[in-house]
């Protein structure tokens, strides 16, 4: 019996780490699984030691004012990697934190398998330093991360993108005419993200309402996130609140979707998007000092050019958003050669089966 010990902190990770976990189990039919994870690792059996909602937080200042809670939490999975004879540590992306433990864990002697790298390529080639000293392998998911990471001395094992094995991801993309007309609002997924992007959303709504772009909306509520998070949305009638986030892609005919995950689930799916993300001041600041890559969007980082329009932080106004989206449904031609790129990108990402393929390279490292 073998015990893992694995660690995710969004939701998107969630997902993906409950898939591994399930393959591992076809591999190792008595493992045990303890970390930090969400309702979809918990069904596959975690035992949790904390909340997702507590964990995704995302920005510097954002993160800092959590500094005790991290400290203590941090204290606790290396207790937990001390005292329960774990066999392997897989951090799953989550940097901040997953670095540091994963530091604990090489200390103990105990092998550290990452699965899906966090994107040190784009601000951070210091941690990827940090990441050679207490990584045995690394398990990437898109094929141009192997030689980056290979550069640094990291085992880098490309495995292909989990999304690929959703069947809803298929590249079954609706042409114009066939989409629903309706306009989708991804805020995201982490409590601080989605309110600061529902004021914007507001601003978006007030300025369709009154200024002639007669837009119906579609938001996209994440299941970690209180449904009376969005009430004051339920007033008006060109506004659907709605949890299937693949049903909402593959419906609409226009998205305002986060940076993130969710930008690639759109191209899959072939929906247009204006991608957007506002943050605090403080952590905008940094994160350009840091940030080395001209852009921002995974579909446009992987397409190298720029495929997505994107809003960030000040560019993020309702007048700029808005237009750009018109644009895309009045003028087919423009929302035809978009996803034609997005067809592309199915092919950067390579095979399905990556959770599979990861759970393999981690039994046999055992």
């Amino acid at each position: 019996m073998s015990k893992y010990l694995i660690v995710s902190g969004d939701p998107s990770g969630d997902i993906h780490s409950a898939n591994l976990m399930r393959e591992i189990r076809h591999l190792d039919a008595r493992a045990e699984f303890i970390g930090i994870g969400g309702e979809k690792m918990i069904s596959e059996g975690l035992q949790s030691i904390a909340k997702m909602s507590d964990v995704a937080v995302v920005g510097f200042w954002e993160v800092a004012k959590k500094y005790t809670y991290f400290k203590n939490l941090l204290e606790e999975c290396t207790s937990i990697l001390k005292n329960y004879k774990i066999d392997v540590f897989i951090p799953v992306d989550y940097p901040g934190f997953n670095i540091r433990l994963a530091r604990k864990a090489k200390d103990l002697s105990i092998p550290v398998i990452y699965y899906i790298a966090p994107q040190l390529w784009a601000w951070g080639k210091n941690r990827a330093k940090q990441l050679a000293k207490v990584t045995d392998k690394l398990l990437v998911v898109f094929p141009f991360e192997v030689k980056y990471f290979n550069g640094f001395g990291i085992d880098a094992h490309f495995v292909g993108h989990p999304l690929l094995d959703n069947e809803i991801l298929s590249g079954n993309f609706k042409p114009f005419n066939e989409r629903n007309g309706k306009v989708a609002f991804f805020p995201g997924s982490r409590m601080q993200e989605v309110k600061k992007h529902l004021r914007l959303f507001s601003e978006i709504l007030d300025l369709n309402n009154s200024g002639g772009f007669n837009l119906n909306f579609t938001i996209a509520k994440s299941s970690n996130i209180p449904l009376e998070i969005f009430s004051e949305f339920s007033k008006f009638s060109n506004v659907e609140i709605a949890e299937n986030s693949y049903e909402i892609i593959q419906n609409s005919s226009a998205g305002i979707i986060k940076t993130g995950t969710s930008n690639l689930e759109a191209a899959l799916c072939g929906l247009p998007i204006a991608m957007f993300y506002k943050t605090s001041f403080l952590t905008y600041q940094i994160a350009q000092r840091l940030i080395n890559l001209p852009y921002i969007s995974l579909i446009n980082i992987l397409s190298n050019k720029p495929v997505v329009k994107e809003f960030i932080q000040n560019d993020a106004t309702p007048n700029n958003i808005l237009s750009h989206i018109k644009m895309i449904l009045t003028d087919e031609n423009y929302f035809n050669a978009i996803q034609a790129d997005f067809k592309n990108i199915k092919q950067i990402l390579g095979e399905k089966g990556a959770s599979a393929q990861a759970a393999k390279i981690i039994i046999e490292s055992l």
